[in-house]
């Protein structure tokens, strides 16, 4: 697995496009880690609008879970995520989408392969929502920033802190999937199922809703859930 990982991020530094990449997502390698990463998550035991948890496929011998997976990557059709709100530090609370665990485990298989190729394209300086980087990367390369620039202990220096409101809520959906088509991913079987990932909508109240903007809090490919 490593070594597919490796080779994709070395050849998308190189810039190379990916067009078969479905099938690397559905291999058995792929399938199997996506699993075992899902058990591992704290959230594993919590359950979408089917009501299934993750025992129920653990249960399940090994290929017969593989075959389930793949059938429904190949006739894919998510099902909406279930709304629930989580408590913000400043007393309001965030809404959280939790996808059926079949779906957790196909948009990981998903994740796992796509992530080497947009990490190998994004901004070096860029820390938020990425593996191995953290806020502490983004505070210490500001600190270094300022060091550098600094001319004499009399000259001013700026750091400008923002947050941009509701801003997974509000993201474009062709624009997101023109940037992954832009960062290399040219398999448009796997795009199609992104596209269908963020129009799962979800269920509050027993009410469907519609998701014409905006990724799915608390799913695996939104960077808001990392």
């Amino acid at each position: 697995m490593n070594k597919t990982l490796d080779f994709l991020y070395q050849k998308s530094k190189e810039g190379v496009s990916f067009t078969g990449l479905l099938e690397a997502v559905v291999s058995d390698i792929t399938i199997v880690t996506a699993v075992h990463n899902i058990k591992s998550n704290k959230g594993s035991k919590t359950a979408g609008i089917d009501q299934n948890r993750m025992n129920r496929y653990l249960q399940m011998p090994k290929q017969e879970l593989i075959e389930l997976i793949r059938r429904n990557v190949s006739n894919y059709k998510p099902k909406p995520a279930k709304r629930v709100y989580i408590p913000k530090s400043n007393g309001k609370k965030r809404p959280l989408g939790i996808p059926t665990v079949l779906d957790r485990i196909i948009q990981e298989c998903i994740r796992i392969i796509i992530e080497p190729i947009c990490e190998a394209r994004f901004y070096p300086h860029s820390y938020g929502f990425r593996p191995y980087r953290a806020q502490k990367h983004a505070v210490r390369d500001i600190i270094n920033v300022i060091n550098v620039s600094t001319k004499s202990p009399d000259q001013p220096v700026w750091a400008v802190e923002g947050d941009i409101k509701g801003c997974f809520d509000n993201i474009d959906h062709r624009i997101l999937l023109r940037k992954l088509w832009r960062i290399g991913i040219h398999d448009k079987r796997i795009l199609q199922i992104i596209r269908q990932m963020l129009k799962a909508g979800y269920i509050e109240q027993d009410m469907k809703f519609e998701t014409d903007t905006g990724t799915p809090q608390g799913g695996i490919l939104s960077p808001a859930s990392v």
